[in-house]
């Protein structure tokens, strides 16, 4: 229990070190990178903190000390991506990292469901399998899905409203995630019902009742003249197989009946969805690196690292899972996993790195300028390169063979079109100062006017006062004479 405390604890101090490293030094603003690394790793300990305790007091499922890793880089990466959710100079670039933010925060209930069945709800006995059914082999790949191919219709579809992304991407995942889970989504114990399921039962009950008759060591035959197995098709019963079939069809199911075997024949179809849905992820992987070498559009600062980060995410994740269904002893399946989290964890190591980077690039002054510059001028902007891209293109490609963001600069705007941009420039000025002109002329003569009027009036009055009193005067002079 201390050893492993002491590796987690040491791991948990190494990744912050390294972290640290990468986020704050080389930064033009190191104070503010300070403060905001601080923040992540209050925020971070202060969730893993709890979970620790949790699971150091209370009953649960025996967890590896890699997945306990994994499931804490994700949720690290997950809180640098809802910084950036929250720092992000660019509107459309905002509800990127925050879908990515809620894919790697989701690993917080990957650790709270090991105590579903032992701490809480220990009296449903399928409360563990329906958290692992529709949250870790559900809604997991869904929002994965969903993360990734919202970048790809972001960048094919730069021009469209947020909601109407959004839309396609809940359309494309949405259709494919319900084509594939339906029958878990109307079944909850659909996989107890496979007909691999009940073939399996049936062996086990044939096997049980040749024992309580005396014959320890039934053969194949023998299990096979009594075993109730029909014939299927599409998951539905069409008939009664014949006694050959039905032999080769125990000979098929008798290494499941050792040990835990049976757990992987168990998972076989939600395992065989979760493939689907990574390959779905590939297919638009591929589409995104395709559209930005044909056309090149605009795209922030390392948001192409990180997509393409998860092409071996996902890749990894076909090969586990491909895996697991091929596997046929349980000891396998588990060899299997353990492998696959040690390349899962390198991955998730780089997806820190990048998204830190982004965080570090947004929050700098240049990274600002050249995001802001990117939205206003995306045409004229080549894509931003640090020296992993200088050391991708000095060794490995030819700049004067492949043009465009994706890999070399764009040239800037030629010399004739700035002067032609700044002769309409000042060809419009001229006019609105014309105009200017003119009205300030029309506003001098009004003025007069207006003055000249008030004089008049002015005068008028002067006028009439006068005449009033030599009137006044006339008369007074005739009273008295």
């Amino acid at each position: 229990m201390i050893q492993t405390i002491f590796k987690k604890y040491s791991i948990f101090f190494l990744t912050s070190s390294l972290w640290r490293a990468i986020f704050v030094m080389r930064n033009d603003n190191e104070e503010l990178a300070l403060k905001q690394y601080k923040q992540i790793l209050l925020i971070w300990v202060s969730v893993l903190v709890p979970m620790i305790g949790l699971l150091a007091f209370l009953p649960h499922k025996p967890i590896a000390v890699v997945s306990t890793i994994i499931n804490s880089l994700n949720i690290l990466v997950g809180i640098v991506a809802l910084y950036i959710f929250r720092k992000e100079p660019s509107s459309k670039n905002k509800p990127i990292f925050l879908n990515f933010s809620i894919f790697f925060l989701a690993s917080i209930e990957s650790i709270l469901s090991s105590f579903i069945g032992k701490a809480f709800l220990t009296g449903e006995p399928f409360a563990s399998f329906f958290s692992y059914q529709y949250f870790s082999l559900g809604f997991l790949y869904f929002s994965l899905a969903f993360s990734i191919i919202y970048v790809v219709f972001d960048t094919l579809f730069n021009d469209f409203q947020i909601y109407k992304k959004y839309l396609l991407t809940f359309l494309v995942v949405g259709g494919t995630f319900a084509y594939y889970y339906h029958p878990v989504l109307t079944d909850p114990k659909f996989v107890y019902r496979t007909p691999e399921i009940v073939d399996y039962k049936s062996v086990t009950s044939a096997i049980d009742q040749l024992k309580k008759e005396g014959n320890a060591n039934p053969t194949v035959r023998e299990i096979a003249a009594i075993a109730n197995l029909p014939a299927w098709n599409e998951g539905k019963v069409v008939g009664t197989l014949f006694q050959e079939q039905k032999a080769v069809r125990v000979n098929q199911l008798l290494p499941y009946l050792e040990g835990g075997n049976y757990i992987v024949l168990l998972y076989k179809p939600l395992y065989l969805d979760v493939v689907y849905m990574n390959v779905l992820c590939l297919v638009f992987i591929f589409l995104f690196f395709g559209y930005q070498y044909k056309n090149d559009p605009p795209q922030g600062a390392y948001i192409e690292k990180i997509v393409f980060l998860f092409l071996p995410y996902c890749s990894l994740e076909i090969l586990h899972y491909y895996g697991y269904i091929k596997s046929v002893e349980y000891a396998t399946y588990l060899d299997i996993h353990r492998v696959g989290q040690y390349l899962t964890l390198l991955n998730l190591a780089l997806l820190l790195i990048f998204f830190s980077l982004r965080l570090r690039f947004i929050t700098s002054v240049k990274g600002e300028f050249y995001e802001r510059e990117l939205v206003s001028d995306s045409e004229h902007i080549s894509r931003w390169r640090d020296s992993f891209d200088n050391l991708i293109v000095r060794h490995f490609l030819n700049p004067q063979t492949l043009h465009g963001r994706l890999f070399t600069p764009r040239p800037p705007r030629p010399w004739n079109l700035q002067l032609s941009e700044k002769a309409n420039q000042s060809r419009v000025c001229e006019s609105k100062f014309s105009n200017l002109q003119r009205i300030r002329g029309m506003c001098s003569l009004l003025e007069s006017m207006v003055l000249a009027k008030a004089l008049l009036q002015k005068t008028f009055t002067r006028a009439s006062t006068m005449v009033h009193r030599k009137i006044n005067i006339r008369s007074f002079l005739l009273m008295h004479r």
